[in-house]
C-alpha cells in the first residue's frame, strides 16, 4: 500500500491540543481516543549544517547536538527567533537585519528567489522522536499534516515514505500510512526535509502588510497528529442540510467517506447520531476500498427536522450548534469513530439590481461589516490572543472576518462556528496564485488539490459563508472552471465569487462586488459622497480610511527611545509596502484639519481623533447607505507586527481611537450623522421594527454653549435606515463645533449616543487630480484646529471594583465640572508598572464630555493579567484634565 495515500485530506473530529509558544521537553505524545498529538518536543537545523542524510536523521537516538527545540506549528525563522537566536525582530529595525532579509523591495518577495547568503536557501530538517501508546498496537496508523510550507521529503525510523515531488503545496492537508514503518513498543522518530517556497510556488506572502521573513514561512504551520484506527478509517464527515421555504423545517443529510485500510474484504455497521436519533447502516467495502457512505432525509425520515435551531450570526440570533457522530464497527469491534459540530443555516446571493453581491442568511439579508485578519507574522498559534481577537471583533459588533489566503487552523473555525462571526476565506493576490501564465503542470495540481482539501475542511463550518477562489483577480476560464468543478465535486454549501474585485468573467459574469479601496487617509465625508470608487455602495471587499498609529505606550514599546521624535526610517518600516512605506498623507490630513503637530504626544492625541472619526464614518455611510450598500470589509482587523497601518487596535491589543468609533458605528440600532446632506439618521441593524423611538440632537459651539436643538418621533423599520430630520443650524456658529445626538426608547431608556467634532468649513474632494481609488486628494480641508485652544477642565473620577472568578470588572465615573468641554477623554486600565492592561473590554472610550456632565463606562479584564490585584485607571485627554480640584476619593471594592 502507496504510503502517501494521494494528499488525502483531513476532517477528523480532531481535538485542540496544547499549541502553546512555549517550549515543551515532553516525548510521549498526549493521546485522546483515536487521535495523538505530536505537536511538542520537535528539533529544527539547516541542511547546510547537518551532514549526516535521512536515513540517520530520522532515526530514534540521532544525536541532535545543537539543534534548535520548537513546538509546532511554527517556521523556521519563528524558531529561530523563540529560543532567541535572533533578536526580537518587533523592535525597532531588528527584523531588518536579520539573516536572509536582505531581499529587494523592487517586487514582493514571494516574487524573487532567496537572495545570495540567506540561510534559508537550504532546506531544514525537523525531526521529533516520541513513543507509541498501548492503544496502537494492532491499529492502523496514520500521520497527519494538514499545513506544511512548502514541500518535503518525509521519513520515519529510518524509511523515506514520501518525496519531496510529492508532498507539495502550503494548503495541501497530507495523511501518510505509517502502519508498517511505527515500533509500537519503542521510541519512534519521524524527520522532515522541508525547502521553503520558489518564486513559482503557491505559498504564503504578505504583499504590502508587513514585511515577509526571510524564510517566507517555511515550516510546520499546522498541528501534527497520528490517528489510530481499525481495518475501515472514517474520514471527512459531513452533514448538509436543506430548509423549508419558510425556514420552519430541515432535511439532513449526513455523509462519510469510509476507507479500508485492509488486505481483505470488510463487512460492518456505519453508525451516526445526530440530535438524538440513532442511524445504522450496512457497509461492505472490497479490500482498499474508499467510498461515500450517506443517511439522506428519504431513506432516514428521522433526519425531517421540525422547528430546527438555526445557526445565526451573532448579531441577529443564536449560532446555534448541533454534533453529529459517526461510527464504524466490524466484528463487533469499533473501527473508527469521528464526529463533527455543525449548523443548520442557509446562505444566499444574488446580484441587486444595481448589480451588487447581496448575501442572505436563513432567508434575511444581512450587510456584511467586517474586517480582515492577519495571523502570527511566524504563523506561531496564539490561542489566548486568538481568543482575544474574536472578542475583539464581537465587542465592536463586526459580523464578518476576511482571510485572504493564510486559511487558518481548526481553532480558528471552531470559535467563530461558536461565536456566530461570519468568515469569508479565499486565495491570495500578488505571488503564483495570480500568476496563471507561468503555471505549470506541478502548480496546477497543488491548486486544485488545495482548493479540493481546504473545500472538505471547511464545508462543515457554518460561520464560513464564501469562498473567493481569486482575489484582486479573477482566474482564467479553466482555472475557474476547475476551482467550480472542485467545489462541486465537494458539495460546498456555500456561495463562491471568482475574485475580490469588480471583474467579471466568462464563466460566471460579473463578480458583484468591488476591491475600490481607498487604503489612504480620505476625510469622513468621503465614504458619503464617492460614487465611483470606495464610496458607500455596493460590496468593498477591502477598504480603509488609512493608517491606525499605535497609542503612545505602544509606540515606546516598539520605537527605540532616540527615534520616538520627530518620526524617522525607524517609524517607516512600521507602516506598509510598495505605495504605503510612510504615513505622510495621513500626517498631511492631520496637519491641515487638526494643525501642525507640536510633539509626540500631540501628534498621538490627534491621530487618535482623526482615526476614530475616520473609522466610524466609514461603517456609518455603509450602514446608512444600506442595501444600495451590501458589505464593507475594513483593511484590517489586526497587524501580524507592531504598525502604524490597517488595523482596529494594535498588536500588543490596545485598542485605540479607531476601535471605539468602529463600536460606535456598529450599534445594533443606532443614531447617526450624515456629512453629505448634513442629516440625522437611524439605522436598525436588527430584524426588528422600532417604533416611537425618540431622536434628539443638540449642537454646541466651541465653548459648548448649546446654540441649536431638536427632537422628534421617529419610526424604524426592521434592518433598515431612516432619516429622522436635518442638523438644526444655531446663530453665531464657530468654526469648530460639536453636534451631540441621542436615541430613547418609548420607555425614555438611553439607546444609543454619538458626538461629533465639526467644521463650518467642510471638507472636499480633488476628484479631478485622483490618479487611482486608492487615493482621493482633497481640495479642501475642513477646520478643527480650534480644539486646539480647549482649555483644562476641572474634572475627576471614581471606581468601583467588581470580581466575578477570574473575571474583574472596574466601573468608573466620570465627570466634567467646568464650562467648557472634555474633549476626547481617554480611560487606561494599567498594572503596577503602568503597563497597559490587554486585553480590555471598555463599555466605551475616547469620550467627551459637555460641560457638567457626567458618565459611567466600565472595564472588564482577565484578573490574571494584574496578579490578581486591581489595577489603575489613569485618564487623560485632548486637553488638559485638573484632576486635583476634586475632593480625592478613594476607590472601594466589593
Amino acid at each position: 500500500m502507496n504510503s502517501l495515500r494521494r494528499f488525502v485530506p483531513i476532517c477528523l473530529a480532531v481535538f485542540l491540543f496544547d499549541t502553546a509558544m512555549t517550549l515543551r521537553a515532553a516525548e510521549t505524545p498526549t493521546a485522546t481516543a483515536n487521535v495523538v498529538s505530536l505537536n511538542s518536543g520537535w528539533q529544527i537545523q539547516s541542511s547546510c549544517e547537518v551532514k549526516a542524510a535521512g536515513e540517520q536523521i530520522s532515526a530514534a537516538g540521532f544525536a541532535a547536538a545543537g539543534w534548535h527545540k520548537t513546538t509546532v506549528p511554527n517556521t523556521v525563522v519563528g524558531t529561530l527567533v523563540d529560543d532567541k537566536t535572533y533578536p526580537d525582530p518587533t523592535y525597532g529595525t531588528n527584523l531588518k537585519n536579520l539573516p536572509g532579509m536582505n531581499y529587494s523591495s523592487a517586487t514582493f518577495f514571494a516574487l524573487q528567489d532567496m537572495p545570495e547568503g540567506s540561510p534559508f536557501k537550504c532546506s531544514w530538517w525537523w525531526r521529533k522522536e516520541f513513543s507509541m501508546p498501548s492503544s496502537a498496537t494492532g491499529k492502523h496508523l496514520a500521520l497527519h499534516f494538514p499545513g506544511l510550507n512548502y514541500r518535503a521529503n518525509v521519513w520515519v525510523n529510518g524509511k523515506k515514505i514520501a518525496d519531496a515531488k510529492d508532498v507539495v503545496g502550503t494548503y495541501r492537508i497530507f495523511e501518510f500510512d505509517v502502519t508498517s514503518a511505527l515500533k509500537p513498543a519503542a521510541t519512534n522518530a519521524v524527520a522532515l526535509e522541508i525547502f521553503a517556497p520558489g518564486k513559482d510556488d503557491l505559498g504564503i506572502t504578505w504583499v504590502d502588510w508587513n514585511p515577509t521573513p526571510a524564510d517566507k514561512d517555511s515550516g510546520i504551520w499546522k498541528e501534527v497528529s497520528l490517528t489510530m484506527s481499525g481495518p475501515v478509517a472514517i474520514r471527512h464527515p459531513f452533514v448538509s442540510s436543506k430548509l423549508d421555504a419558510e425556514y420552519k423545517s430541515a432535511e439532513l443529510t449526513l455523509s462519510a467517506e469510509l476507507r479500508n485500510d485492509s488486505g481483505a474484504a470488510a463487512k460492518g455497521t456505519l453508525s451516526a447520531e445526530v440530535d438524538g436519533k440513532q442511524l445504522k447502516q450496512p457497509v461492505e467495502l472490497p479490500a482498499g476500498e474508499t467510498k461515500v457512505v450517506r443517511f439522506d432525509a428519504a431513506t432516514y425520515p428521522q433526519l425531517k427536522l421540525a422547528a430546527p435551531k438555526l445557526w445565526w450570526p451573532y448579531t441577529v440570533g443564536t449560532p446555534n450548534l448541533y454534533t453529529a457522530k459517526f461510527s464504524f464497527a466490524a466484528d463487533g469491534k469499533t473501527s473508527d469513530s469521528a464526529s463533527i459540530k455543525f449548523g443548520i443555516r442557509e446562505v444566499t446571493s444574488e446580484l441587486t439590481d444595481k448589480g451588487h453581491r447581496l448575501f442572505k442568511i436563513n432567508g434575511h439579508k444581512i450587510l456584511i461589516r467586517g474586517a480582515a485578519w492577519a495571523p502570527d507574522m511566524f504563523l506561531r498559534p496564539m490561542p489566548k490572543k486568538l481568543d482575544a481577537d474574536l472578542r475583539y471583533v464581537k465587542h465592536m459588533g463586526l459580523n464578518t472576518i476576511r482571510l485572504e489566503g493564510r486559511i487558518d487552523r481548526d481553532e480558528f473555525f471552531d470559535k467563530t462556528d461558536e461565536m456566530g462571526i461570519l468568515v469569508m476565506p479565499g486565495w491570495t493576490c500578488c505571488d503564483a496564485w495570480e500568476k496563471w501564465e507561468v503555471w505549470t503542470d506541478e502548480t496546477r495540481a497543488v491548486a486544485a488539490g488545495s482548493m479540493k482539501d481546504q473545500a472538505l475542511r471547511l464545508r462543515t463550518h457554518p460561520s464560513v459563508y464564501v469562498w473567493l477562489y481569486g482575489s484582486d483577480n479573477p482566474p482564467p476560464a479553466a482555472v475557474e472552471r476547475m476551482y467550480l468543478d472542485i467545489l462541486k465535486d465537494a458539495e460546498w454549501p456555500n456561495p463562491s465569487v471568482s475574485n475580490a474585485s469588480e471583474q467579471p468573467t466568462p464563466v460566471t459574469g460579473p463578480s458583484g462586488v468591488k476591491m475600490t479601496g481607498p487604503y489612504e487617509y480620505v476625510p469622513p465625508v468621503y465614504w458619503y459622497v464617492d460614487k465611483e470608487a470606495g464610496g458607500a455602495h455596493g460590496y468593498n471587499t477591502e477598504t480603509s480610511p488609512g493608517p491606525a498609529i499605535p497609542t503612545l505606550e505602544s509606540v515606546k514599546r516598539f520605537i527605540p527611545k532616540e527615534h520616538l521624535w520627530p518620526m524617522d526610517d525607524a517609524w517607516t518600516y512600521h507602516a506598509g509596502g510598495e505605495r504605503f512605506t510612510n504615513v505622510n498623507v495621513f500626517t498631511d490630513g492631520l496637519t491641515r484639519r487638526y494643525g501642525a503637530p507640536k510633539s509626540l504626544e500631540d501628534y498621538e492625541r490627534k491621530a487618535q481623533a482623526m482615526t476614530y472619526d475616520g473609522e466610524r464614518a466609514m461603517f456609518e455611510a455603509y450602514g446608512r447607505n444600506k442595501y444600495v450598500s451590501t458589505g464593507v470589509i475594513q483593511w484590517m482587523l489586526n497587524n501580524s507586527w507592531p504598525s502604524l497601518i490597517w488595523h482596529l487596535y494594535d498588536y500588543y491589543l490596545v485598542p485605540g481611537g479607531g476601535y471605539f468609533g468602529t463600536k460606535k458605528a456598529m450599534e445594533p440600532l443606532h443614531v447617526q450623522y450624515d456629512y453629505a446632506d448634513h442629516a440625522v439618521a437611524v439605522v436598525n441593524d436588527t430584524y426588528e421594527a422600532h417604533n416611537g423611538m425618540k431622536v434628539v440632537a443638540k449642537v454646541f459651539n466651541l465653548d459648548g454653549k448649546e446654540i441649536a436643538s431638536h427632537d422628534e418621533k421617529v419610526d424604524v423599520p426592521a434592518d433598515a435606515s431612516v432619516k429622522a430630520f436635518d442638523l438644526p443650524k444655531g446663530e453665531g456658529l464657530t468654526m469648530t463645533f460639536f453636534a451631540k445626538l441621542q436615541m430613547f426608547d418609548p420607555a425614555g431608556k438611553l439607546v444609543s449616543d454619538n458626538f461629533y467634532w465639526l467644521s463650518a468649513k467642510e471638507d472636499t474632494l480633488d476628484w479631478k487630480h485622483r490618479r487611482d481609488t486608492v487615493y482621493t486628494p482633497q481640495a479642501e480641508f475642513g477646520d478643527l484646529t480650534g480644539l486646539e485652544s480647549l482649555p483644562t477642565v476641572c474634572f475627576s473620577k471614581f471606581e468601583v471594583y467588581e470580581r466575578e472568578g477570574a473575571k474583574g470588572k472596574v466601573i468608573v465615573k466620570l465627570e466634567n465640572a467646568s464650562d467648557s468641554v472634555a474633549f476626547m477623554v481617554h480611560a487606561r486600565l494599567v498594572n503596577e508598572k503602568k503597563d497597559d492592561v490587554a486585553p480590555v473590554l471598555w463599555s466605551d472610550n475616547y469620550i467627551s464630555l459637555l460641560p457638567w456632565e457626567a458618565r459611567i463606562i466600565s472595564a472588564t479584564y482577565d484578573t490574571a493579567l494584574t496578579g490578581g490585584k486591581n489595577p489603575a485607571v489613569l485618564i487623560d485627554g485632548w486637553n488638559p484634565l485638573d484632576q486635583s480640584c476634586h475632593i480625592d476619593r478613594k476607590p472601594r471594592t466589593h
